[in-house]
């Protein structure tokens, strides 16, 4: 008798969040608004050597966010990260909100369990953001904890490229899942989009 998985699938609508429902990077921006501008400039000014191979092609994408994420928040206390991270999301990013993509969010929400956010920003404000939307499905970066700190590490993967559909399958397996929908605006959303029955890119874009 065959053992194999004969569950239903999921099906979901997923939007990208920096680029396809905001204007701007949001997680460039918050490393600035976390920091305040003189420990930002510090730890940007020590990461030069990681974001000049990165444009030489030495250090890859991912390995680029591990060397930012550890010079941020190693050692960060979870708390003060987790207050910083909610007032910038009731604060600055609503002002960066596409308004035709929140049209679109606003329609999705009729159906809550289906509707998923997957993105390279970190967990802490965009889960924060999420909760003010309504929205509980949130598939983020995660950072790594150890007691009441951060330790710079990323737990898991970084949610771009192949590790958007990592982590969107991890998060159903072993239930297989469709995804109806898919919204995205750069080549971090390509695979999320091939996957995808309906895939819409930069569609708020006016």
């Amino acid at each position: 008798m065959s053992t194999a998985n004969t569950a239903d699938p999921v099906e979901i609508v997923v939007f990208d969040f920096d680029g396809t429902i905001t204007t701007d990077d949001t997680y460039r921006l918050f490393l600035r608004y976390y920091a305040g501008n003189l420990k930002w400039a510090t730890n940007i000014l020590l990461l030069l050597p990681v974001f000049i191979g990165y444009g030489l092609k030495i250090v890859d994408r991912n390995q680029a966010k591990h060397y930012v994420t550890r010079r941020f928040f190693k050692n960060a206390p979870v708390a003060d990260v987790t207050a910083k991270a909610e007032s910038f999301a009731a604060d600055i990013i609503p002002t960066l909100i596409r308004p035709q993509a929140q049209v679109c969010l606003d329609e999705k929400k009729a159906a809550p369990e289906s509707l998923y956010i997957c993105s390279a920003s970190i967990a802490p404000y965009l889960r924060a953001w999420g909760a003010s939307q309504g929205i509980a499905n949130i598939l983020a970066t995660e950072l790594e904890i150890d007691g009441n700190r951060y330790t710079g590490e990323i737990k898991g993967w970084n949610i771009w490229g192949e590790g958007k559909m990592r982590r969107i399958l991890a998060e159903f397996a072993p239930q297989p899942v469709i995804i109806k929908e898919a919204y995205g605006d750069s080549r971090g959303d390509r695979e999320m989009l091939h996957a995808a029955k309906a895939s819409y890119y930069r569609p708020f874009r006016l």
